[in-house]
């Protein structure tokens, strides 16, 4: 079945709540990229640390890994996603599709402008005291790159979020383009880190 190359653009939610049949209709699009690739200057790699909490009495290491494990971390305002793991209402595995609703334009919370685009889980982490997972892009995605999210237990307790990135635009994307691509980015960076914070107070 043929896919499309780049993202694609949804005007006035065109198409929601039929995301699902994108997950078969794309299915043959190849991953474009590899861990291990060598990055020149258009790669942007991003780290995140963040603490959250003490394990005990909460069980924050197990709560967190829920959370981790099931790609919880955008809010709908800025990313909405279906999956193979959602729709069997299980955890990630690798080679699992994510098919991705991006939003980047919107008027009073509706939604003007979205770009589609689809990941596939590369990898998995799941030992005792460190779970998360990689996904990377498609030919189907505007970017290039990888986004690894994961949680550790430590040995005094602490439970950490850590998020490594790896990306950068498509070639043929223009320089304008590219910056605002970037802008975007990291906005969603930081919006999905708090909504994981806020998920993980109420879990």
């Amino acid at each position: 079945m043929s896919f499309p190359t780049g993202s694609v653009s949804a005007w006035f939610g065109r198409g929601r709540g039929q995301d699902a049949r994108l997950l078969d209709e794309w299915r043959a699009a190849p991953v474009n990229y590899t861990a291990g690739n060598s990055l020149d200057r258009f790669w942007n790699t991003d780290h995140y640390d963040v603490m959250l909490g003490k394990d005990n009495p909460d069980h924050l290491f197990e709560r967190a890994c829920a959370l981790v494990m099931r790609n919880r971390f955008y809010p709908a305002d800025v990313m909405e996603a279906v999956s193979d793991f959602s729709l069997a209402h299980r955890t990630v595995q690798k080679g699992d599709r994510v098919v991705q609703r991006i939003r980047v334009l919107s008027l009073v919370g509706l939604p003007i402008l979205e770009v589609l685009t689809m990941n596939e889980i590369t990898r998995v982490v799941d030992e005792a005291d460190r779970k998360g997972f990689t996904y990377s892009t498609t030919q189907v995605h505007s970017e290039i790159g990888e986004w690894s999210p994961s949680v550790e237990r430590h040995a005094d307790g602490s439970v950490r979020l850590r998020i490594d990135v790896i990306s950068r635009a498509r070639p043929e994307m223009s320089q304008r383009s590219r910056a605002f691509t970037r802008r975007m980015q990291l906005r969603a960076h930081r919006l999905s880190i708090l909504h994981f914070q806020r998920l993980l107070q109420n879990a």
